[in-house]
């Protein structure tokens, strides 16, 4: 409602999340008008008689049927009365009251998704959404309830996304042959392992049977002792190129990786004449 087309100037319109707000001045265009007392809230809408909306004049709050009616929804009439014996002018005494020059009003009209009918919601109230509100922004920075929540939501999002994604170690060996291979791999997350695989470019004329081992960073910077994941050996059976066609399948004894455990592969027999072995640990993160 801006200058004389208007015929009431805003000097300041607020919106927050929870109230449409309306924060008017009169001006001589509203008074040369001859509207009086009405007041129109373009743009915004309110249901009548459920107590959608909050008026003050001149900084004081007005009371539905006693300071203000509502007239239809977008119009409301001020009924301030009669002016009061002391009101300074004794011309004015028991006249009706109008709007002068300067005259502030400022109306707020609450979204009805925040509005409870029949009641306006005062500070109290809106206090204590934003107090929940808070209770959720910290309890979505944190993964479990005794965690210390992340810096921030972007934070939480981050590991989110770290602890959805699968790692997989890969051991490759181009001559197979019995023992321990000489290599391990750290893996420097904590996570469950959801899959074990082996496979080969050249097969073999008798089945090779693998075993995967782990030892935690403590044991190998002190005395190494590793311990076997698998209940039973993952085999590649003779002529096959997959541990897929394997009729020994594994089972693991060990299913979870702590941040920094080794890996290392333990070839319990070669099949004459294997080559390009590959050996898969598939780690879920968490």
């Amino acid at each position: 409602m801006a200058g004389t087309k208007m015929t009431l100037k805003r000097y300041g319109k607020k919106e927050t999340f929870y109230w449409d707000s309306l924060e008017l001045i009169v001006d001589q265009a509203y008074l040369d008008s001859g509207k009086g007392l009405f007041i129109v809230l373009d743009p915004y809408t309110y249901i009548p008689d459920i107590g959608q909306i909050e008026v003050h004049f001149n900084g004081q709050q007005l009371l539905s049927g006693g300071g203000y009616e509502e007239v239809d929804k977008r119009t409301i009439r001020l009924d301030l009365g009669r002016y009061p014996l002391d009101y300074g002018d004794s011309a004015l005494a028991g006249q009706p009251f109008v709007l002068k020059l300067g005259d502030e009003i400022h109306i707020r009209i609450w979204k009805l998704e925040y509005f409870e009918k029949g009641t306006t919601i005062g500070w109290e109230q809106d206090a204590e959404l934003l107090r929940k509100l808070e209770q959720e922004i910290i309890k979505a920075r944190k993964y479990k309830e005794q965690d210390a929540p992340h810096l921030d939501l972007d934070a939480r999002l981050d590991s989110i996304e770290r602890r959805a994604e699968s790692k997989t170690i890969v051991f490759v060996l181009n001559k197979v042959k019995n023992g321990v291979a000489k290599m391990d791999i750290r893996f420097p997350y904590e996570g469950i392992i959801t899959e074990v695989y082996a496979s080969c470019s050249t097969t073999g004329s008798e089945a090779t049977l693998i075993d995967i081992e782990k030892c935690s960073q403590e044991q190998l910077d002190i005395s190494p002792s590793w311990t076997s994941i698998l209940g039973s050996g993952l085999t590649i059976d003779r002529g096959a190129h997959s541990s897929k066609t394997s009729t020994s399948p594994y089972d693991l004894q060990i299913a979870y990786a702590h941040a920094n455990d080794h890996f290392r592969i333990h070839i319990i027999q070669a099949g004459a004449g294997i080559e390009g072995l590959t050996v898969e640990l598939v780690i879920q993160v968490v």
